[in-house]
């Protein structure tokens, strides 16, 4: 028996822990020290020494590489962001692990500074300046310490802050997605025009659920559909259990595949761009439909399997750059496709196994004399004539 298949945006995927990463880092670290303590500290010294020598090279170089690393060009490609997790670790653990990484650094830097600077004089020797300078010293390691506390504290309060205001995004959008479902389902077609452009909508605003809102918008379309011309449709069922009018039927749908023409139009840096989702039109309904000028990239499936196209399905000046367009079984009921000026560029259209009884009406699916691009299958030539009828 095949496992349930789930889709990959529900699943997530794994991360591992930041807390056993770094502590795994601070082990080897000082596993490679403890090998060696005494030549480490002599590296560390001649390093500090050098670092004080040359400072003006080293704070330029510190100030290039962050103009490197902070100029980097970043596309977002989600709204909500990635999503936040709260601190695992109890407060007090987290706390005496800062404190105690706190006691390190300071033991760290007193060795290098007694290092590069040398030790104090000696206790006798002491003047009473000496002292309150020391005395300031360890009040502001105290009061350093003190800062590790309040950052830690202050870092906790912000992460939670950070999952609360993730959990109202995410609930925001699921309202959005829910209310325009519901519109979707209402009987005025002007009502269901705008579940229909809140869909897309919400697809532009939340990339991560955008194949979700697809999906929906797709399903829309395979919905029992009886046009004007319902005599012509055998399978669709009995036309009076359709309430809906016709005319007004269509043209929601039509506005459907508007919303994914113009959007397959955007470029792929846009991150509004719908290219590269599935689209699954399995046994719709096209009482015509114009995807003409669109862009069918990356490695998304758009299957017409079964589909009835009824009038002209445009596919003028297409491009075809990736994935693949599948017309298994479709019937074509006095309807054709055009495919004039397409542009294949990696990507497949598969004409090759459309329905022989209801072939499209027009003689040839691609100009005679111009060779037939790699990407595009055509039927068998008895499968191209005209219906007769």
């Amino acid at each position: 028996m095949n496992s349930l298949q789930v889709s990959r945006a529900v699943v997530g995927s794994p991360r591992a822990s930041r807390v056993r990463r770094w502590s795994a880092v601070v082990l080897l670290v000082a596993a490679a020290v403890s090998v060696a303590p005494g030549w480490w500290v002599q590296v560390a010294v001649s390093a500090a020494r050098s670092a004080g020598r040359f400072w003006p090279a080293v704070v330029l170089t510190l100030v290039a590489v962050a103009l490197v690393v902070g100029g980097r060009r970043r596309t977002v490609t989600m709204t909500l962001g990635r999503r936040p997790r709260a601190p695992r670790i109890p407060l007090s653990f987290h706390v005496a692990l800062l404190l105690g990484a706190a006691v390190v650094v300071t033991g760290v830097v007193g060795l290098l500074l007694w290092g590069v600077l040398g030790g104090p004089p000696g206790a006798s020797g002491w003047s009473v300046r000496d002292r309150l300078d020391a005395v300031k010293v360890v009040l502001a390691v105290v009061g350093g310490v003190g800062a590790v506390v309040a950052l830690a504290v202050a870092y906790r309060r912000q992460r939670l802050n950070e999952v609360e205001a993730y959990r109202e995004d995410a609930k925001v959008l699921l309202d959005r997605f829910g209310k325009a479902a519901e519109l979707l389902g209402a009987p005025d077609a002007a009502v269901r025009t705008a579940g229909v452009y809140a869909l897309a909508a919400l697809a532009n605003d939340a990339p991560e659920g955008r194949q979700g809102c697809i999906d929906v918008l797709c399903a829309y379309l395979r919905q029992p559909y009886a046009p004007a011309m319902h005599d012509l449709l055998p399978d669709r069922g009995d036309p009076a259990t359709v309430s809906r009018d016709p005319g007004q039927e269509r043209q929601v749908r039509l506005a459907v595949v508007r919303l994914i023409r113009d959007n397959l139009h955007l470029p792929d840096h846009d991150p509004r761009t719908w290219r590269g989702h599935d689209f699954d039109f399995t046994g719709a309904v096209f009482d015509g439909g114009d995807f003409a000028g669109a862009t069918f990239a990356g490695a998304g499936i758009v299957t017409f399997t079964e589909a009835t196209i009824i009038g002209q399905l445009s596919f003028a000046g297409a491009t075809f750059a990736g994935g693949t367009v599948s017309f298994d079984g479709a019937r074509f009921v006095e309807g054709g496709i055009a495919l004039n000026g397409a542009r294949f560029s990696g990507g497949v259209v598969d004409l090759s196994r459309i329905d022989p009884a209801q072939p499209p009406t027009t003689p040839e699916l691609w100009p005679s004399g111009t060779p037939t691009p790699a990407g595009l299958r055509l039927p068998p030539p008895q499968a191209t004539t005209p219906q007769e009828g």
